[in-house]
């Protein structure tokens, strides 16, 4: 969308144009400048210029103006413009009339002016009202840790493009693997392509280059099923040296005119300007809080003034209770800490999840995760949500980093930031007991170690404290004797219930137990050495 012939006069430069014919015409759209110096010029005319003349063609050739007007070429134009007094005096009445009756406005330009001069001021009206029209200032300031003010940035820009251009327009964001659209349309056109054909296509297909700078290019392709060649043009968005996202905007059928360019490249610097705004935001506020962690877990804020005041200086809300989750690397070969934007970037878009959201590098092989509690949920669906998230990050992450072995803990006793340190060692605990107790499971929650989320277990002492016991247990009937004895325990020494569960008779329920008694020695109606004999057989593998 260019700029329609009634906004053009109304401006400063243009009011000493006068306009002589096709008042009805004063809403169309122009989409660029011709002129005509030649008989056959109309012929050149891509359609909805404002056509400039000197008049010196018509006054070479008479009865042109009547032939355009015959062939129903005029109708292709926005509006006319002619200098009269150089070589045409006046317009004939019939010629009006023709104007008057296509509604196309016919407009007399001041004989002073350059094609040069009404060209700039042209350009300088539609690049202007295209900025006005892409005001974005007026949406609500944002947290840095929370993506919604830019995301609703995003669409206000891509819904202004297809509003000035007429042409639907797309963002993909690499790192969130997701597509931002301006309206709807842009999918319905598109829906036959892939989303990497946008930038890599996989069929044959012809490139123009149309800003070698901003690597904007126009890809076309024939298909049988369209009249046109199919096209879109797209522009990458770099921050640094890597790609961050594609600009898209489809044609289809159609290509955008000579005014839709200001529109695109006004857009992109937008979507520019914003990624290097949010990446440069995001590391000011990562940075910010890796050493407000940093900081709480060494003692540094040795009291809830002193947390309370960084909090608020990175505007972390004090009153809001968090989920902590540890994840640590456990591959020797690998430091987590060399692939921490993607760490975090991947974090950022695999929790949608309403509010704050803080990832933190804690060391090489560890980063600390703090979810918001959703009040409005029980404490059992955040923490379901919460298992969904991660392992849906944890895929992510192994997809991107070759033989990463991840393992998560989270404390489940949501908490306020006042706590960090607190809720830090429960997940440290989490994963150091749960990888021993629970070696088949790499999600681990604090409240399932129960009793053992109070003991150190050393695991180079394992191996000493299940030695007797593995040699009780070294035939072939062991594991049979072991699954027995547990849920012997498990029921509180009740052979008929155990024999339900193990969907065994009773009989040889009570022949295992007697069995299990004559190696193990140890008094099962003692209490004490019962408790004993659980902590044992829950590490034993």
């Amino acid at each position: 969308m260019g700029i329609c012939v009634r906004d053009m006069l109304n401006s400063e430069f243009f009011k000493g144009f006068e306009l002589l014919a096709g008042h009805g015409g004063l809403d169309n759209q122009i989409q660029g400048l011709a002129t005509m110096d030649a008989p056959d010029g109309f012929g050149w005319h891509h359609g909805r210029e404002w056509l400039i003349s000197t008049g010196y063609v018509f006054y070479k050739n008479p009865g042109l103006i009547e032939k355009i007007i015959e062939s129903g070429d005029l109708k292709k134009v926005s509006a006319a413009g002619i200098k009269l007094g150089r070589y045409i005096n006046r317009i004939p009445n019939h010629v009006l009339e023709a104007f008057n009756e296509y509604n196309i406005p016919l407009i007399s330009i001041p004989f002073e002016y350059s094609w040069m001069e009404i060209m700039n001021q042209l350009n300088v009206l539609v690049m202007n009202r295209s900025i006005r029209q892409f005001n974005i200032r007026n949406i609500n300031p944002y947290n840095y840790s929370n993506l919604s003010y830019q995301v609703r940035k995003i669409y206000k820009i891509l819904s202004q493009i297809e509003k000035q251009m007429n042409f639907p327009a797309m963002l993909y964001d690499l790192h969130n693997e997701k597509a931002y659209y301006s309206s709807p349309a842009f999918q319905k056109l598109s829906g036959h392509l892939e989303m990497e054909d946008f930038w890599q296509p996989s069929f044959d297909y012809k490139k123009e280059m149309l800003c070698n700078n901003l690597g904007m290019v126009r890809i076309r392709f024939f298909d049988e099923k369209y009249d046109r060649p199919y096209s879109w043009i797209t522009v990458p968005i770099t921050v640094g040296d890597k790609i961050k996202a594609y600009f898209v905007v489809v044609e289809a059928t159609g290509l955008i005119d000579y005014f839709d360019q200001f529109a695109l490249r006004i857009g992109f610097v937008l979507l520019q300007s914003l990624y290097e705004q949010m990446l440069m935001a995001q590391n000011i506020g990562d940075a910010g809080f890796e050493k407000f962690i940093a900081d709480s877990l060494s003692g540094n804020l040795s009291n809830n003034e002193l947390i309370a005041k960084r909090a608020g200086e990175l505007n972390i809300d004090i009153g809001q209770s968090y989920y902590f989750i540890l994840m640590t690397q456990n591959n020797r070969e690998i430091q987590l800490s060399s692939y921490k934007d993607i760490v975090k970037n991947t974090f950022y878009t695999s929790i949608h999840y309403s509010g704050i959201r803080m990832a933190a590098i804690v060391n090489e092989n560890s980063f600390i995760f703090l979810v918001p509690e959703d009040k409005s949920l029980s404490s059992e669906k955040n923490l379901e949500l919460i298992k969904e998230y991660f392992k849906k990050l944890c895929v992510r992450l192994e997809k991107k980093v070759e033989n990463i072995s991840l393992w998560f803990g989270i404390s489940d006793i949501s908490d306020t930031i006042f706590e960090i340190k607190r809720n830090y060692s429960r997940c440290e605990k989490t994963i150091s007991n749960g990888k021993i107790l629970f070696p088949n499971n790499n999600y681990l929650v604090y409240s399932d170690l129960g009793v053992f989320a109070w003991m150190e277990i050393q695991e180079d002492e394992i191996e000493i404290m299940l030695k007797d016991l593995k040699e009780i247990f070294n035939q072939e009937d062991s594991m049979e004797l072991v699954e027995t004895l547990k849920v012997y325990l498990d029921c509180k020494m009740n052979y008929s219930h155990t024999a339900k569960k193990l969907y065994i008779h009773i009989n040889t329920v009570r022949k295992r137990i007697e069995s299990i008694k004559d190696r193990i020695h140890l008094d099962l109606e003692d209490p004490l050495n019962r408790l004993k004999l659980e902590i044992l057989l829950k590490l034993f593998n």
